[in-house]
C-alpha cells in the first residue's frame, strides 16, 4: 500500500489573490446604491472573510488550517491540522486538478459539511505538487 504525504507551507500567491478579490468586491460594494449602514455591514463581513481565508488557506495560521495530509492507496485522505488534530476524509468527485491550482474537496468521516484544501504551486514543494497532481489525475480518477 503506497502513501503520499504532502506538507503545506504558506502560499503568498494565494494571499495576494484573496486580497485582490476581496478588494475588488469592496470596490463593487462602494458602487452599489445601498444605504450606508448596509454597506458598512457588508464591508465588515468582507474584512472578516478575508481574515478567515487568509489564516485558513493562505498563511496557515489558524488552528484548524491543514499543515499536512496523507493520501493512501484506498483513496482515503488523512488531514492533520495546525493544532495536531487528525481527521480521516474521503475524496469527493468535485476535486479540481490543474498545473497551477489544485482544490481537494474532502468529506470528513462523521461530519455533515465537506472541507476544501486549496493548493497553489508556491504552497508546497514542487515535486510533492507534481506527485499530488499525478496521484489525483490517474490513480484516484481510475478508482472511481
Amino acid at each position: 500500500m503506497s502513501v503520499l504525504i504532502i506538507h503545506r507551507k504558506p502560499s503568498y500567491r494565494l494571499a495576494a489573490i484573496l486580497s485582490l478579490a476581496h478588494l475588488a468586491m469592496a470596490g463593487l460594494l462602494g458602487l452599489l446604491e445601498l444605504p450606508l449602514d448596509i454597506k458598512a455591514i457588508a464591508a465588515v463581513a468582507l474584512v472578516f472573510s478575508l481574515i478567515y481565508y487568509l489564516r485558513q488557506d493562505a498563511l496557515l495560521t489558524a488552528n484548524d488550517a491543514v499543515e499536512y495530509f496523507e493520501l493512501s492507496g484506498e483513496m482515503q485522505c488523512t488531514l492533520t491540522t495546525r493544532s495536531g488534530e487528525s481527521m480521516s476524509c474521503g475524496i469527493l468527485g468535485g476535486t479540481f486538478v490543474t498545473p497551477y491550482l489544485t482544490v481537494l474537496n474532502l468529506k470528513p468521516a462523521g461530519k455533515f459539511f465537506s472541507r476544501s484544501v486549496v493548493i497553489l504551486p508556491d504552497g508546497i514543494d514542487a515535486e510533492e505538487f507534481r506527485q499530488l497532481r499525478v496521484w489525483l489525475r490517474w490513480k484516484w480518477k481510475n478508482s472511481m
